[in-house]
């Protein structure tokens, strides 16, 4: 044991171990599935990617050809309806006549013949005002008036004794045989007889006057209606005290208003405003019954336009026999614009508004989009009349857009027009 613990070691050759021939070719066919897989793969990517790059290229021509193509739009060609010609505007009915009766003496209602709604006829009585102070005082004033004249009549027999008098002095002056002092006393007193008399007739005049005045206001309290018409308004009752020149107590007692015809105003707009002519018929229509027309006549116009509205103040007087129109009414009012040019109409979706205006895209010769500045008159919801800058014959783009500059070409879907 000893014997082998001295001997050196020695190193062993590597012994290769003899591999039986049905386990030769396990490391290779490994590599060879391994190379197969990475085949596959290859082939696999190979036939992915030719697909994705034929898309692609397929997306880049449709991305060119869609920017080389032009933009497709609807285009719509404006319209005249010569039914616009017809001007339609509100309007309010008012009476032919109208009177506001207020007393013109103070009293106490005695009577009311009358109520809302009663149609009168002139001169018809409507109401007894009681005033006794004012019989008093025109009785006073007649017995002045009496007492006058006959204040009147003596001074006029003093005139004519004081004329007698100064004869007879003068005749005796002439003959010396009175005194100058005397002559003249009897012309002065002359000339204040008949001074008397011309008073006495100025005081008649000033006492028939108050008569008169009493007497006036004495037929005041008798209230009568100043044409045929119907009382519309009625704000007292027997008893009631009615004072008369004081706006603090003063009332409306009654009020009378002649409804046939009835007059209809109207406000017209500027742009209408030239086309209103005196004489020209005018229909009007209650909404709601527009089935029955009011025919008429445009009887006046104020001849100018208000500063703030700019509308053309238009009388229409229409016949009103049945009494079917009645004042404060709200109508419809129709005018014929006679030599009026049918307007030109567009959709509004046509139209939009910029940094300039109201503006409108058109369509020239070349099929490339213009934009034109446009004046606007009445906006009918759907559509909006143009007053200036088409000429009716334009292809008008629909919905344009910033996506449309100026100049550019477009093509047309579909026929043009509607």
């Amino acid at each position: 044991m000893s014997t082998n613990m001295n001997q050196p070691v020695v190193p062993r050759e590597p012994t290769t171990t003899a591999t039986p021939a049905g386990h030769r070719g396990s490391v290779a066919p490994v590599a060879g599935v391994g190379l197969l897989a990475v085949a596959v793969a290859a082939g696999a990517f190979s036939l992915g990617a030719i697909p994705r790059r034929r898309r692609e290229a397929e997306l880049v021509a449709a991305t060119a050809a869609a920017r080389a193509a032009k933009p497709v739009v609807n285009v719509v060609r404006p319209r005249r309806d010569a039914s616009h010609a017809e001007l339609l505007l509100p309007g309010s009915a008012l009476p032919w006549l109208q009177a506001d009766l207020y007393a013109r003496t103070n009293g106490y209602l005695k009577q009311r013949l009358v109520d809302i709604g009663d149609r009168v006829k002139q001169g018809q009585l409507l109401a007894v005002i009681e005033a006794p102070d004012i019989d008093a005082q025109l009785e006073q004033a007649q017995a002045t008036v009496v007492q006058s004249r006959a204040t009147l009549v003596r001074a006029e027999a003093d005139e004519v004794y004081a004329g007698q008098q100064e004869e007879r002095f003068t005749k005796l002056y002439q003959q010396n045989a009175a005194t100058q002092q005397d002559y003249e006393n009897y012309i002065t007193l002359h000339k204040s007889a008949t001074a008397n008399v011309s008073a006495m007739k100025a005081t008649i005049q000033v006492n028939e006057a108050d008569v008169l005045r009493l007497t006036t206001l004495q037929a005041f309290q008798k209230l009568t209606a100043p044409f045929d018409g119907v009382v519309t308004a009625r704000n007292v009752d027997p008893g009631d005290l009615v004072t008369a020149d004081n706006p603090g107590s003063e009332r409306l007692l009654f009020r009378i208003q002649d409804t046939d015809p009835v007059r209809v105003f109207v406000d017209v707009p500027q742009i209408d405003s030239t086309f209103i002519k005196r004489g020209q018929p005018a229909t009007v229509f209650r909404r709601e019954d527009p089935s029955r027309l009011f025919t008429g006549t445009v009887s006046r116009t104020a001849d100018s336009l208000d500063s703030v509205t700019r509308t053309l103040r238009t009388e229409i007087d229409i016949p009103n026999p049945d009494g079917a129109l009645m004042p404060g009414m709200y109508l419809q009012v129709k005018l014929a614009m006679a030599g009026k040019t049918a307007p030109i109409l567009i959709p509004t979706a046509a139209m939009v508004i910029r940094s300039n205006g109201p503006t409108v895209a058109v369509l020239d010769q070349t099929g490339a989009v213009r934009y034109r500045a446009i004046n606007v008159g009445r906006d009918y919801g759907a559509e909006i009349e143009v007053i200036s800058g088409l000429t009716g014959d334009e292809q008008v783009v629909m919905h344009p857009g910033d996506d449309l500059p100026e100049g550019m070409a477009v093509e047309v879907n579909g026929a043009a027009g509607r």
